[in-house]
């Protein structure tokens, strides 16, 4: 019988996994800040931890994985919806964050982390400062 062994996680991937849970954690505590609750149906939430961090690019494009104009808190209807319908997704982080902003982070999404470098302890430090903010 062949036992399976994870593999340990290295340092980077320890770090994403930290920016990951700050970021969420950031996201969804805005959208409360902003509107109480889901920042596209409005529906009121009693707790950020009802909402779930949605993003315009997936997380996949490093460029904007923990850029906050990237994501919205969104309720888990609104959040399937959105995944299943991308002119819909295109309107929301249109009415979010404004024609402009869309414009670039569309432009980060399609760049290569070489052409546009994330360094993860700055993030870090981005991170827990707007925390704190909300």
């Amino acid at each position: 019988m062949m036992i399976k062994t994870r593999r340990k996680k290295t340092d980077r991937q320890k770090q994403e996994a930290l920016l990951d849970e700050l970021y969420r954690e950031y996201i969804r505590h805005r959208a409360m800040k902003r509107a109480g609750g889901c920042e596209r149906c409005h529906t009121p939430k009693r707790t950020y931890k009802e909402l779930q961090t949605a993003h315009c690019h997936g997380r996949g494009r490093h460029t904007l994985r923990w850029d906050e104009r990237n994501s919205a808190g969104l309720c888990g209807a609104c959040h399937m919806l959105i995944d299943a319908q991308p002119t819909e997704k295109e309107a929301l982080f249109h009415r979010l964050i404004g024609d402009e902003d869309y414009e670039r982070i569309w432009v980060l999404a399609h760049m290569t982390t070489k052409q546009s470098p994330v360094d993860l302890k700055l993030k870090e430090i981005e991170l827990k400062e707007l925390l704190k903010e909300v």
